[in-house]
């Protein structure tokens, strides 16, 4: 059943400056009346870490005043507060997102009494539709796990890279093959920065996919700032999980090379041992978008359909140090993975494309800059790494279904319409 597609032109002007849609090119978009679906068959969900409406308009000037989420057609606002505070996190938001239930700060899957609730992917894989999770840093970062994971708090590794075996997703892709073969204890290295944790006996970014350095910096040797608050010891339940994936079926890879390779329609594929670095430390502008790109094509090969969610964090890391250069670098790298899906979903009239913020990181405000020559002068009224503001941050649909998004919504509204539309 065929619809025709027509803009929530209200909804969307906020956002057309920022996002790169002219008066002219809206026009366009609503004369096209382009096609799509009533119901999505696919549903690509990009979570965008700690990015609020500045931290888009950052990236949209730093990129000459466009971006491919402009081409989204239906845009609106999101809450991110969960029960017990007003500022939430990533845990709690995604969690959310995930399973359509507020929780606690920190949540990971449950509600506020830390019972396990049912995710979306979970909900999938019981009726036959192929699941993914892509991220652009570590399979553990606090808006991945709620997706996969049931633990009252994102530090439990251990339980939370058991539930990807556990559950059964059938491609996910990211850095921290590590947090699988060991218990890993404390933090570790430095934002950024491709380091072996201490007493690890491994070189962290050998056989890293980032060959050569790309924007400012230049990659920092293994270990560099790692410090000593990170160890990996013997897992506490003696688990082999790669050995278990491949007893699943899975490929597993180890290399961006191995899993660029892969056709298999289940994947492990890790990136890195411990972390990626971010732009200005040597990391491949083209990892990321390449990595949803495959996953779209190996989760496609399934006839009823998929689910895919991706990540970016880099820009809330950005946002957390105070460095606007770098977070115009990653906002226009996490564009171009947006710009794949889109791409994707012209092809076809069956997918429905995402992009959803997560807690806003840091309190940026945009306080002056030069639009011509691309720059942008930014404050942060919550400086820190563990400092999230809570306003309510924006959130862009397209294609298959996209009507049913526009305006002001509460996070959990998202994974109820999400259910519906793929009849979960």
């Amino acid at each position: 059943m065929k619809r025709r597609e027509s803009l929530k032109i209200l909804g969307s002007i906020p956002f057309m400056a920022f996002g790169g849609i002219t008066s002219a090119e809206a026009k366009h978009i609503e004369k096209s009346k382009l096609s799509f679906a009533t119901d999505p068959k696919n549903i690509i969900l990009v979570l965008a870490d700690g990015m609020g409406v500045a931290q888009w308009q950052a990236g949209a000037i730093g990129n000459g005043g466009s971006l491919n989420v402009g081409r989204m057609t239906h845009t609106g606002l999101i809450t991110t507060n969960p029960l017990d505070n007003f500022c939430g996190d990533a845990p709690s938001h995604c969690t959310a997102l995930a399973c359509g239930i507020n929780s606690h700060k920190g949540a990971v899957g449950v509600d506020k009494d830390d019972k396990p609730l049912k995710n979306i992917i979970e909900m999938a894989k019981e009726t036959g539709i192929a699941t993914g999770i892509v991220s652009s840093n570590t399979l553990v970062e606090g808006s991945n796990v709620p997706f996969v994971g049931h633990t009252k708090n994102r530090m439990m590794t251990d339980e939370i890279t058991a539930q990807y075996v556990d559950t059964g997703v059938d491609v996910f892709i990211g850095a921290g093959e590590s947090f699988f073969t060991n218990s890993v204890k404390g933090f570790g290295p430095p934002t950024g920065v491709a380091g072996a944790p201490n007493g690890a006996g491994q070189q962290v970014g050998q056989g890293s996919p980032q060959n050569k350095p790309q924007g400012a910096g230049a990659p920092q040797s293994p270990g560099a700032g790692a410090g000593p608050q990170m160890t990996l010891e013997p897992r506490a339940d003696k688990r082999d999980l790669l050995a278990e994936l491949r007893q699943k079926g899975y490929q597993v890879a180890h290399s961006w090379d191995e899993i660029k390779q892969s056709k298999s329609s289940k994947l492990a594929g890790f990136t890195d041992k411990i972390q990626m670095p971010n732009l200005e430390n040597g990391r491949d502008p083209n990892i990321y978008p390449d990595e949803v790109s495959l996953a779209i094509e190996l989760l496609s090969q399934n006839p009823k359909g998929f689910f895919l969610m991706t990540s970016s964090m880099f820009v809330d890391r950005a946002s957390h140090n105070g460095k606007t250069d770098l977070l115009i670098k990653e906002t226009i790298n996490l564009d171009m993975a947006i710009g794949r899906t889109l791409d994707f979903a012209d092809k076809r009239d069956d997918t429905l494309v995402l992009v959803v913020g997560s807690p806003e990181a840091s309190g940026m405000t945009i306080v002056g800059g030069d639009i011509q020559n691309r720059t942008v002068e930014a404050k942060w009224t919550m400086p820190g790494m563990a400092n999230h503001s809570g306003i309510m941050v924006p959130y862009f649909a397209y294609g298959a279904g996209a009507e049913q998004f526009g305006g002001t919504i509460l996070n959990t509204d998202l994974f109820k319409i999400m259910k519906t539309l793929l009849k979960l």
